[in-house]
């Protein structure tokens, strides 16, 4: 009887993190639009802008309110959201996530609030460099910072490496920038990707980098090689969501996920 209750208690907590994730996927899908719209409207990529579209991808009751407080968007970005495409894979991703982590994480509650706090900016920064190719300051450094906090705390990789991985992270990507530059005189990546790259350092150390570097990169080049169907692709795509992706899959394999598979 007591093995049902607990068996029970567990597919709830299971059930509950499920369900948070779906509504926190959703909602960072909404910022995410928010924020691009009010881009696309000529607004500025401060913080200001990221807060107000928190605010309202929120969707607050008292938005109205908080409007009057000179952090309105433009116009453009209070356009009805309900429609928006990504809410839903957002939705399902994240409540996948959310169980998860809190299967491997739920005994270390600090760990496992950071790692939600993380996977929300990694998302928002995907959603928002694959529809406007910018990674906002707003969003990479406190994610760094929230890295290198976790390692001062002592209750994430050695601060040393934290620093060493953030150092280097914005260092590796920064000299592939010049050395291509230098070669094609094309720019092929943007500055944001450095400073993601720095805070997943931060998060991961210095010794994962270079295969997340090459999980972003061999993912990258497959899917733009299946979309268009070609050997020889054309144009440019966001790098973000890729170096996001493969800087989460590090982080879930160093907390061992294959132990649950």
């Amino acid at each position: 009887m007591l093995k049902l209750q607990w068996m029970l208690w567990q597919a709830v907590q299971l059930f509950l993190m499920a369900g948070l994730g779906a509504f926190v996927g959703v909602r960072v899908a909404f910022i995410a639009n928010v924020y691009v719209r009010a881009l696309a409207a000529g607004a500025a990529p401060d913080a200001a802008l990221m807060r107000n579209a928190i605010l309202q991808g929120l969707y607050w009751p008292w938005i109205s309110t908080v409007r009057g407080v000179g952090i309105r968007a433009p116009e453009a970005a209070s356009a009805p959201m309900a429609r928006d495409p990504f809410a839903i894979p957002c939705a399902m991703l994240m409540a996948c996530l959310y169980v998860l982590l809190y299967s491997l994480h739920r005994h270390h509650l600090l760990y496992l609030i950071a790692m939600v706090l993380a996977s929300v900016m990694l998302l928002a920064l995907a959603l928002i460099d694959m529809r406007s190719r910018l990674l906002p300051d707003s969003l990479t450094l406190p994610l760094m910072w929230l890295g290198l906090l976790l390692a001062w705390s002592g209750h994430g990789v050695v601060l040393a490496d934290a620093v060493a991985g953030a150092m280097m992270g914005y260092g590796v990507l920064w000299s592939l920038f010049c050395i291509f530059k230098a070669l094609t005189g094309h720019e092929g990546m943007g500055y944001g990707d450095f400073k993601l790259l720095a805070a997943l350092g931060a998060w991961l150390g210095w010794q994962p980098l270079a295969g997340v570097v090459l999980a972003a990169c061999s993912t990258g080049v497959l899917f733009v090689v299946l979309r268009q169907r070609t050997w020889r692709p054309s144009g440019s795509y966001p790098f973000g969501p890729f170096l996001g992706a493969g800087g989460m899959a590090a982080l879930l394999l160093g907390s061992e996920v294959h132990l649950y598979f």
